[in-house]
């Protein structure tokens, strides 16, 4: 018998299958809001935002962390929120604007980062960008929830409440996305002098 213990790959973690669980309900929730199903389209949602953090609790108490982890983590967010918005800006819930600021940042980002690191640059998340994906987070799915009839009707102040995170965040997404942006430089520009 070997002493060896078999090692695991280190993309075979618990918060890599998170986070592609994360990425398969995207299009889930995309289905379920532009069907009418609002409320599934909610729970659908929670479990997208809750595997978010799931993920980073997990690969940080867990020392689960890898490189793929690193990668994916980013671009399942990425996806989810403009999913999320566009689904919300096609059916009448949240104004255009916000979904072309949200891409039009990560275009830039993802542009830059092809351009100087052929990929991915491998930066940290800022905490920016944390706060702004919370406040997304909050606000998308309470939003999601002020288009059930019933709160609809009995109370109209919970689309006001929502679009405030919604707008925060996205104000956030615009500062988070030039934090990044200042990063990669930087970084290309260590890596050249070196």
């Amino acid at each position: 018998m070997s002493d060896t213990v078999r090692q695991r790959p280190d993309w075979q973690t618990w918060p890599n299958l998170i986070s592609l669980v994360r990425l398969l309900l995207i299009p889930v929730f995309v289905w379920l809001v532009v069907a009418g199903h609002p409320g599934w389209a909610l729970v659908t949602l929670v479990v997208i935002g809750v595997s978010d953090w799931a993920d980073g609790f997990i690969a940080r108490r867990f020392d689960q962390g890898s490189k793929l982890g690193k990668a994916i983590d980013p671009v399942a967010d990425r996806l989810a929120i403009i999913a999320i918005v566009l689904s919300l800006v096609l059916t009448g819930l949240l104004p255009l604007f916000v979904v072309i600021v949200v891409v039009a940042v990560d275009l830039v980002l993802a542009v830059l980062s092809s351009v100087l690191f052929r990929g991915n640059p491998d930066l940290d998340v800022t905490w920016t960008g944390k706060v702004r994906s919370a406040l997304l987070f909050v606000g998308l799915p309470v939003l999601l929830f002020s288009a059930v009839h019933t709160v609809d009707e009995n109370a109209p102040w919970v689309r006001v409440v929502a679009l405030v995170f919604v707008y925060l965040g996205t104000a956030g997404h615009v500062l988070a996305g030039a934090q990044y942006a200042v990063a990669m430089v930087r970084k290309r520009r260590a890596l050249a002098s070196v």
